[in-house]
């Protein structure tokens, strides 16, 4: 009896360890608490739908930016900020995830291009952090996406935004987005939305650095302990998960690894 007693115990402490602690999460029904900000200066920005978009796997409130007119009938080439609220990451956290929901409404006109960033507020110098950018190949009823991000570790302990940025395409239809969560854990992440990296090393590195998983690498970027974008490596760049980091001045650095839509954070030491 003692024996079943502590196995549980130690089950239960293993899922404590694992477990995702949510710093901020949102439904879109706040969205009088977000910004929004028409960098293009076309007069057409990010707008709300209260509903409708249950038939398409969305549940209530969602936000949606346009990349064609079709009042008008006139093709756009959109440059639109979605701003969050400002919320806080503890200072113990060591993975930080972002995610959050994203389709193009057409069918026959997938080709919406997005982008996701991340800022510390209290910072009115370094840039925002970009964490994730795609362009759609799939639209209409049943393309609904999941999309999970990392965002750098160097995040932790401060007060952060987000902003989603619609932009670079034409001529498509309709970008639709909802259910936005950002969380942590104080240990490495077993989560299976992110990426399963066994290894990496030799850390510290002096030029090359090879990161152990089974997936192939597409890209890689790199960040300061400051959170400011200081390299990136696209997949002609990464020779059998192996990257050169010669480059790079001698200091501490933040790796966020992407394979399609998952991502996953290492920290480096540059020597």
């Amino acid at each position: 009896m003692k024996k079943i007693t502590l196995f549980v115990l130690c089950l239960l402490a293993i899922q404590s360890i694992n477990a995702q602690t949510i710093a901020w999460s949102s439904d879109s029904e706040d969205y009088l608490n977000w910004g929004i900000y028409d960098n293009d200066q076309d007069g057409v920005n990010w707008g709300i739908y209260s509903g409708g978009g249950e038939s398409f796997g969305f549940e209530g409130a969602l936000f949606y930016s346009q990349s064609y007119d079709d009042v008008n009938e006139i093709a756009l080439t959109p440059d639109n900020y979605l701003i969050s609220p400002v919320f806080a990451i503890s200072e113990t956290a060591v993975t930080i995830t972002f995610k959050m929901k994203a389709m193009a409404i057409a069918a026959g006109y997938p080709a919406e291009k997005f982008a996701v960033y991340v800022y510390d507020n209290d910072d009115d110098i370094t840039p925002e952090t970009l964490i994730y950018e795609e362009i759609l190949e799939a639209g209409g009823t049943g393309s609904a996406k999941n999309i999970t991000a990392s965002i750098p570790a160097s995040f932790a302990g401060k007060n952060v935004g987000l902003f989603i940025r619609h932009y670079d395409c034409t001529d498509q239809y309709e970008l639709w987005i909802d259910d936005f969560e950002v969380s942590y854990s104080t240990t490495l992440s077993t989560d299976n939305n992110q990426l399963d990296i066994a290894g990496f090393y030799p850390n510290p590195v002096k030029d090359n650095v090879q990161i152990k998983t089974n997936e192939r690498i597409d890209a890689i970027s790199v960040t300061n302990q400051l959170g400011q974008r200081v390299m990136d490596i696209k997949k002609t760049g990464i020779i059998n998960n192996t990257i050169n980091l010669s480059g790079l001045a001698k200091g501490m650095y933040f790796l966020n690894i992407q394979v399609e839509s998952k991502s996953q954070s290492i920290k480096i030491t540059k020597e």
